[in-house]
């Protein structure tokens, strides 16, 4: 059966993203065509050429398309020995762990190149395309009623800050595009990580108590800030920090170089202000209020009574 709708939920109320119709999809369509006759009239490049004009910029070389086929290389190697098993489950937690650090490289390498993609004539129109689609799909899930009056109305609140369209488009891509809900923990080396239990559900590294740790199994909070075993902030080399980040540490002055200290006199002035505002708020507190006057003599008979 054709996934035709995600439901999603913001703030307590209830949208979905449903699959386009004929008219949505030839909307769509015409819109695509009037933004990508407008990008290549205002000069946008063409996707083909987009690879001369980074090369020109030099964005990118021979060198940087072969560090790109020898990561996409070095990932498939490990993923078929990951696949293949045989091997101790300590050197295939490793493998795992470096397909990680390799494919955040290949991300960072193809980052800019990906950037730039979205400003050709294609990009631009593709984009276009896509919030047309999804100013027309996303509705409210008991009514089936449009969120948006159309992609101008989408665009302007998107832009105020509107969740349900962030939220939107991500269920919606997910739906027209075919991706998986679960992308990242769906890779090869994190199901393994996850399977065997080196990673949380979170893909955060995790030792055998189920606390989270770094790369060399130091403990390290949600955050990844290093802690002691009983949560309490560290360093690296477990020296203690405050929330702040600092050291925990009662700070000496510097010497000149003679070897005496050196006098923060500004401390000092502040330092001093604030005893003498002391002095004189104690002193103003032993004073007696104004407007009260000392009894004198012996009380009246009906205070007597009254205290006895």
């Amino acid at each position: 059966m054709a996934d035709n709708k995600r439901t999603f939920e913001v703030e307590g109320k209830k949208y979905a993203a449903v699959r386009p119709n004929t008219k949505q999809n030839e909307d769509a369509t015409m819109e695509y065509n009037r933004v990508f006759s407008r990008s290549l009239q205002n000069g946008a490049l063409l996707r083909e050429r987009l690879d001369q004009f980074m090369r020109q910029q030099n964005l990118w070389d021979d060198e940087r398309e072969r560090q790109y086929e020898e990561l996409l290389t070095q990932i498939n190697d490990r993923e078929k020995k990951l696949s293949e098993g045989g091997i101790r489950l300590s050197e295939a937690r490793q493998i795992a762990l470096e397909m990680r650090g390799i494919r955040a490289t290949l991300t960072a390498l193809i980052s800019q190149r990906n950037s730039l993609d979205v400003n050709t004539a294609q990009g631009q129109a593709e984009n276009a395309r896509f919030n047309c689609l999804l100013a027309a799909c996303l509705v409210y899930n008991d009514t089936g009623e449009p969120v948006y009056e159309d992609v101008e109305d989408y665009s302007q609140k998107t832009s105020e800050g509107d969740l349900v369209g962030v939220a939107g488009a991500e269920h919606f891509a997910n739906m027209y595009f075919g991706l998986e809900k679960d992308y990242e923990k769906n890779l090869p080396e994190n199901k393994f990580l996850k399977d065997y239990k080196f990673v949380n559900d979170d893909l955060q590294l995790i030792n055998k108590e189920g606390k989270t740790v770094d790369l060399a199994g130091k403990l390290v909070d949600e955050d990844g800030r290093y802690i002691d075993e009983d949560g309490n902030y560290i360093d690296f080399e477990g020296n203690a920090l405050t929330e702040d980040g600092k050291y925990k540490t009662e700070p000496q002055p510097f010497l000149d170089d003679d070897g005496n200290p050196i006098v923060d006199e500004k401390a000092e002035e502040v330092e001093e202000k604030a005893e003498e505002d002391g002095e004189k708020e104690e002193k103003s507190e032993k004073k007696p209020a104004q407007g009260t006057k000392k009894q004198k003599g012996r009380p009246k008979k009906q205070e007597v009574v009254e205290n006895s």
